[in-house]
């Protein structure tokens, strides 16, 4: 029997698993690029393949979530405990991420103001875990798949229509912070949320729609079939990324300029499909509108198709896949990554000695690196895959994780601490403690404790022999210079 005529109903789906993995890969290469290549260096193409992680990630939870939650036979799986505390861990993973640190140092000396309002930023882990409840609260709500199904569409292209509208100056602020960043991307109070609901959850929502259509082609059988081939739902993947790649491309222009310019009080705003907008607005809104929402999924789609094709016509290797394990422990490489880049190597000990702080390397310091970083988290997916087929070695593991994450509560930080109190001028975030630091050393006291004079940073990093490049000298001495404004 040919792939295209073969009826056996899915177990598995492996485009989707394919795509989250690959986002996966392509998300650390986004962090690592963003914080260690000079800049000036990023094309544009690779700005909007990196922006289309995000989506895919997203998209990719929401397609998920039906697969999960609707049985074959259309009723739905319990809520609690598995799926409740699943979403639980994972929002506690998110506000970690965003805690002043995991250190009791962290929460303490080296806390600030600002970085406790940091702790509500909305960044995609929260996105995804709002978007996929109210998902969840929307299948038992109806508690049929076909339903579920459609209503998901409808949330998906109602939320890109009304976003532009909540990302109006003033709209939302000083709401309370938890809740705050879930309507808009727009600063309020030193806090800006990355992954807003609007319109963020379009993508989780349509994701749904993929997964209630594979349930229905490909997962709910009939006389003991499904109704489509992989191969042609993966076809039919692809026609409608194409539509909406081209949709979304050529209206995306228009929809958000298109329309007239009027003055109202002495403002001119411009009236357009997406409302009405002051030329500051449009372009924080240029990535809420539904054209680009509907050229992004179209791209990934596109995509995911082809990567579905690839795999389901690929020789079947012996041993483990790394873009599978990639794909099952997302969470994980996740975490690491970010725990790898922003913990350990730009803590300025590491970076002391290595030299590699942000914007330090070129094309290939920065390749080199992302090869090195990407390796190193595929291995831990892989390894951790293996762990868990022995249930009580991995619980082992996950016992003596916790036991030295609680030491390192205690004992972890206090060297920076100690860094910052003995070279204050080089401190980025004004703890309490920088201007007592100051005056020990001769320094002049400022408002916040912060250098407001380069050569007083260059000065010290010279005696840490700290090695700065043209470009890190540059955007210091800018930084501090900024500073001089504070009162």
């Amino acid at each position: 029997m040919s792939l295209w005529n073969d009826l056996t109903p899915s177990k598995r789906c492996d485009w989707i698993d394919q795509l989250r993995g690959w986002a996966v890969i392509v998300m650390i290469e986004v962090h690592v690029v963003n914080v260690y290549l000079q800049a000036g260096l990023r094309p544009d193409w690779l700005n909007y393949l990196n922006g289309l992680v995000a989506p895919s990630f997203t998209m990719a939870a929401g397609y998920s979530l039906v697969i999960s939650t609707f049985k074959t036979d259309g009723t739905l799986r319990p809520f609690w405990p598995d799926t409740a505390r699943r979403l639980g861990f994972i929002l506690l993973c998110a506000y970690a991420l965003h805690a002043p640190g995991i250190t009791a140092a962290d929460w303490t000396v080296l806390n600030t103001a600002q970085k406790a309002r940091e702790l509500f930023k909305i960044d995609v882990l929260q996105c995804i875990v709002f978007s996929l409840l109210i998902l969840q609260l929307l299948a038992r709500l109806v508690r049929n798949p076909r339903v579920f199904t459609a209503l998901a569409l409808l949330l998906a292209i109602f939320v890109p229509l009304i976003s532009p509208s909540l990302w109006a100056t003033g709209v939302a602020d000083g709401l309370w912070l938890p809740i705050r960043g879930l309507f808009n991307g727009n600063p309020d109070r030193g806090v800006q949320a990355l992954f807003p609901l609007f319109p963020w959850i379009a993508f989780p929502a349509f994701g749904a729609f993929l997964g209630g259509l594979y349930r229905h082609f490909r997962v709910e059988p009939v006389a003991g079939k499904a109704r489509w081939s992989e191969p042609r739902f993966l076809a039919a993947l692809a026609v409608l990324g194409a539509g909406l790649l081209a949709w979304g491309s050529s209206a995306q222009h228009a929809w958000l300029w298109g329309g007239q310019w009027v003055q109202t009080n002495g403002i001119w705003l411009l009236h357009s499909k997406s409302g009405a907008f002051t030329y500051s607005e449009l372009g924080g809104i240029a990535n809420a509108t539904l054209p680009s929402v509907a050229g992004r999924l179209g791209f990934i789609l596109l995509g995911g198709s082809l990567m579905g094709a690839v795999e389901l016509l690929r020789p079947k290797w012996k041993g483990p896949n790394p873009i599978k394990a990639a794909s099952a422990e997302s969470l994980l490489l996740y975490m690491l990554h970010l725990n790898m880049i922003f913990s350990v190597l730009l803590a300025p000990a590491v970076i002391g000695l290595t030299g590699w702080g942000w914007g330090s390397l070129g094309w290939m310091g920065t390749l080199l690196m992302t090869a090195l970083i990407i390796g190193l988290n595929l291995w831990a997916g892989v390894a951790w895959q293996q762990v868990r087929q022995t249930p009580e070695r991995m619980r082992w593991l996950q016992h003596k994780a916790v036991a030295a994450l609680g030491v390192w509560f205690v004992l972890g930080g206090w060297w920076t601490f100690r860094h910052f109190l003995q070279s204050p001028e080089l401190a980025k975030e004004p703890y309490r403690f920088l201007n007592a630091a100051r005056v020990r050393k001769g320094l002049p006291p400022t408002p916040d404790g912060l250098c407001r004079d380069p050569e007083e940073y260059f000065r010290e990093a010279a005696r840490l022999k700290l090695p700065l490049g043209e470009s890190a000298r540059a955007e210091a001495a800018r930084l501090i210079e900024s500073r001089r404004e504070t009162r």
